[in-house]
């Protein structure tokens, strides 16, 4: 129930970010975690509009949520989701500057959603894996993703000039 003098408005129940931001706010380890997961790749204007007003209360209605994780702790899911939504709010770049910051972007996944254009394939330095040399559709800045693995997969992004050799995989 909402106290009629309530300091804090309302949050949303329909519209645009509406059930991402109820799964936050919700206290239940589960739905906050699957709504990280989805904000930390969301890429909506609308939907982060509507969210990134809310990014301090849901910082307050989770510092003491519990979000276990086993390989890799759930709670980073969710400070990046924070970190997404402060980056929106503060309107502070492209999202492609956060790549670095979050191991889960697969360029493929990126390339697949048109957020980027892969460029070219090459070996991985070490030979391991794949290093992807791709450009932003938005402001075009050039990155270097290189496949990495420790029990899961994940990729370490790097901003640099447009040159992996390999095989163009627009050709």
């Amino acid at each position: 129930m909402r106290w009629p003098f309530s300091r804090e408005p309302a949050a949303p129940t329909e519209g645009p970010g509406a059930q991402h931001l109820q799964a936050l706010l919700s206290s239940d380890p589960d739905r906050i975690y699957r709504a990280a997961c989805a904000i930390a790749q969301l890429r909506d204007p609308a939907e982060l509009d509507a969210l990134a007003p809310w990014v301090e209360r849901i910082g307050r209605a989770t510092a003491h949520i519990a979000l276990r994780g086993a390989l890799f702790a759930n709670d980073h899911h969710l400070q990046f989701a924070l970190r997404r939504l402060r980056f929106w709010r503060d309107r502070a770049g492209c999202l492609c500057a956060l790549y670095p910051h979050y191991p889960f972007f697969d360029p493929r996944r990126e390339a697949a959603r048109g957020h980027v254009v892969i460029d070219a394939v090459g070996e991985a330095e070490g030979g391991w894996g794949e290093a992807h040399s791709v450009t932003c559709v938005d402001c075009a800045a050039h990155w270097l993703a290189t496949d990495r693995e420790y029990h899961y997969p994940w990729w370490e992004w790097a901003l640099t000039l447009p040159t992996v050799d390999g095989t163009p995989s627009h050709a």
